[in-house]
């Protein structure tokens, strides 16, 4: 069959080939002749199922890729993870981006997700991330493409978590050492100690700066050197030990809201592992990475994040602290 290059589309005139195609696979647009996203017809072209000509000339599948990405810049990319699906028996439809079918299903059906395709060599920026899944109604799929041209798929969304874990009052004094603070006040480290809040060492209880701080919103006092301290002095001086500190907090406490409970996740390389019930009960099933939203990363750093979530089973969550939006990313094999 053989169609005809127009700049940045290719046309099947024949009404009946171009039905054909249209019918066996959903590619392109029909009216009475098929319209080709460059994309689409370079598939079928390395497919055997169609031959290109320009201005009267075959066009090898070489010669068609150097054109095509005359056009688009990110041809190759884009050309990857569309390959790539529809080896694995999707419909996907071009659009801006890729619009991807349930298996066995087609237009006029609605698509499963949107596909974004990204070379690994490109930043992570987490508001483009946010960007992206609102652009996709919390139905986004990223296909990463890395040098060798293997693809890492991420199902990525907001994420909402809900625990079983009160918030209450606590009443006692607690000690600022340096980097760190410390509750011999008998009664308030058995609250702490039942609660599973700071780390028990018997006859005290070890607070790191953020849950001080979060203890002083709940009720209890911080002393340096037998001085209480305000809330305001207490961060002033924990911001010079801890710069985001603020950042931290804040999500620790809309995380409490939520009845969850934040431990440090230092050990997994990040800044807390949640828990949905009591520690004592379950394993914390979340990690979560505390962001602002300028936050930028490399895909491969993102890419370890995941992976060693993955092999902890843990989902890794990322929480921009300006507006408390949790994005979930997970690795997903189409």
């Amino acid at each position: 069959m053989v169609a005809e290059l127009v700049e940045n589309k290719v046309i099947v005139k024949d009404t009946k080939e171009g039905n054909r195609i249209y019918n066996k696979g959903c590619f392109g647009t029909f009216n009475g002749k098929l319209n080709l996203h460059l994309i689409e017809a370079c598939y079928l072209l390395e497919k055997g199922r169609i031959s290109i000509e320009a201005n009267g000339r075959k066009i090898d599948l070489k010669e068609f890729m150097e054109h095509a990405l005359n056009i688009l810049p990110d041809f190759e990319i884009k050309y990857l993870v569309y390959r790539d699906l529809r080896e694995r028996g999707y419909v996907v439809r071009v659009a801006k981006d890729f619009l991807l079918y349930e298996r066995g299903k087609r237009p006029p059906a609605k698509p499963a997700f949107l596909v974004k395709a990204i070379s690994e060599r490109r930043k992570f920026k987490i508001k483009e991330i946010e960007e992206f899944i609102e652009e996709a109604e919390n139905k986004l799929i990223i296909g990463i493409v890395d040098e060798e041209g293997d693809l890492t798929y991420y199902l990525v969304k907001f994420f909402e978590m809900k625990g079983k874990i009160g918030e209450k009052e606590y009443k006692g004094e607690i000690v600022l050492l340096n980097d760190r603070c410390i509750v011999f006040d008998k009664f308030l480290a058995n609250e702490l100690k039942k609660d599973f809040i700071g780390r028990d060492f018997g006859k005290y209880v070890q607070l790191s700066l953020m849950e001080a701080g979060y203890l002083a919103k709940r009720g209890a006092k911080i002393k340096k050197n037998d001085v209480i301290l305000s809330f305001e002095d207490f961060m002033e001086y924990a911001k010079k030990i801890q710069p985001d500190i603020e950042e931290r907090l804040k999500v620790y406490e809309d995380l409490r809201k939520l009845q969850l409970l934040p431990k440090t996740g230092f050990k997994f390389g990040t800044h807390f592992r949640v828990y949905d019930k009591m520690p004592e009960e379950t394993h914390a099933p979340y990690l979560i990475h505390v962001v602002n939203e300028n936050y930028e990363a490399t895909w491969a750093e993102i890419s370890r994040a995941i992976r060693l979530a993955h092999s902890v089973k843990k989902e890794m969550i990322f929480c921009i602290a300006n507006n408390l939006k949790y994005i979930r990313l997970r690795r997903v094999t189409p």
